[in-house]
């Protein structure tokens, strides 16, 4: 019985791919493992953050400037970012012409910047915004509006300030 020989051809190509598979694993040994992870394939980046909304319209009164709130949507829930508010204000919401108010919707407020928020609707709540921390996420609990609510009123500021 005579033993075939493979052809010479596939000799340097079989070379070739065997030194082409060191050469890649000698390269992803100098690699940090932090850098090596990014490039497998189940591998997934951070979430992107979610887009800007605009379901609400922000009212100051008159002789205001009106505020810059950031709405986002995360999954039912409008979260209206009251961050770059401080010191004491009011401010009314009200949904945007065309659209209802949002199942559920929470507020963003940066610890330290006011005590409290007063929330008005078809009832009233007051949340207390912790002094230190990261953002606090204060829900606004189911009832507080309706869909037949025209607006929301906010009064943000210390504790004393409150109205009853």
């Amino acid at each position: 019985m005579t033993r075939r020989r493979p052809p010479r051809t596939m000799i340097p190509v079989a070379a070739l791919c065997a030194a082409v598979l060191l050469a890649g694993c000698s390269h992803m040994r100098k690699l940090e493992p932090s850098h090596w992870h990014a490039h497998w394939p189940w591998h997934h980046g951070p979430a992107a953050p979610e887009p800007p909304a605009n379901e609400l319209v922000v009212d100051a009164g008159a002789g205001s400037s009106v505020p810059q709130l950031t709405q986002t949507w995360d999954r039912n829930t409008l979260r209206v970012s009251l961050e770059h508010l401080a010191g004491e204000g009011e401010l009314k919401l009200r949904p945007v012409q065309g659209h209802g108010w949002p199942i559920r919707l929470e507020f963003a407020a940066q610890p330290g910047s006011f005590q409290q928020l007063e929330v008005r609707g078809d009832q009233r709540i007051v949340l207390v915004v912790p002094a230190t921390g990261g953002v606090a996420v204060l829900p606004v609990p189911a009832g507080l509006y309706s869909p037949m609510t025209p607006e929301l009123a906010l009064r943000y500021g210390s504790a004393t300030g409150a109205t009853p």
